[in-house]
């Protein structure tokens, strides 16, 4: 009577040891450098399997929306390895980043990975305020707001045109290049043809920075109708 139970903790003993385990080859913590704002940057991590039972991964979760993954497989047998491709859009960042991707699986003893990861956004052009303000503009008649863009490249910098979908949108550019370490004034017209209660809209100067060749400026306010 005695041998049934000898071969049922038999059993449980390797079954307990029969499990999957998952390893972020090179380690949970990524520096993904210094990052030229509006570029979108990719890291490939490897996962790798090294318990004796099969890795089932999960949902990865991710801690904004400027984050994505790609998983290559979610199934990985003992031994074996996949990957975790990660990419990261900077476009509404600038200074350093702290950001974490969660990767589920059904690794027993650590079923929530989390991987961290870091950059610092830089900015060779940048712009003061952040968007064209049009506060109370009336329709048919032409209102300004102006800002402010600075060169903190090591070349000059040129603004050779813009693209908008807003009707009515103007902008007066630069004459003459924009020198390192100074910068000039940019003044957008708006002649708006129907009132908006909310105005939100963007504009995208073209420039000849190569890390930078496009910046994207906010077009916020309102319009009304045009009183007598």
């Amino acid at each position: 009577m005695r041998y049934p139970l000898v071969i049922f903790f038999v059993t449980v003993s390797m079954a307990a040891v029969a499990q999957p385990k998952l390893e972020i080859v090179g380690g949970t913590k990524l520096d993904l450098g210094t990052i030229n704002r509006g570029k979108i940057t990719e890291k490939k991590i490897t996962v790798k399997n090294t318990g004796k039972d099969t890795l089932s991964l999960g949902r990865v979760e991710v801690s904004c929306g400027c984050t994505g993954t790609v998983v290559s497989n979610n199934i990985i047998p003992p031994g074996k390895s996949g990957s975790i491709l990660i990419t990261f859009n900077s476009t509404n960042f600038t200074g350093p980043v702290h950001k974490y991707v969660t990767v589920n699986s059904n690794d027993i003893e650590n079923p929530r990975t989390q991987i961290e990861f870091v950059a610092n956004i830089i900015q060779e052009v940048s712009v003061n305020p952040g968007q064209f303000w049009f506060r109370d503009a009336e329709v048919g008649k032409k209102s300004t707001a102006t800002i402010v863009v600075q060169n903190q490249g090591k070349e000059d910098l040129v603004i050779g045109s813009y693209n908008t979908k807003l009707e009515g949108f103007s902008i007066k550019l630069p004459e003459t290049p924009i020198h390192p370490g100074q910068s000039a004034e940019i003044v957008a017209e708006l002649k708006p043809k129907s009132a908006m209660v909310v105005l939100n809209d963007s504009v995208i100067l073209k420039t000849n920075n190569v890390n930078q060749p496009q910046v994207y400026v906010y077009i916020y306010g309102n319009v009304k109708d045009f009183k007598f």
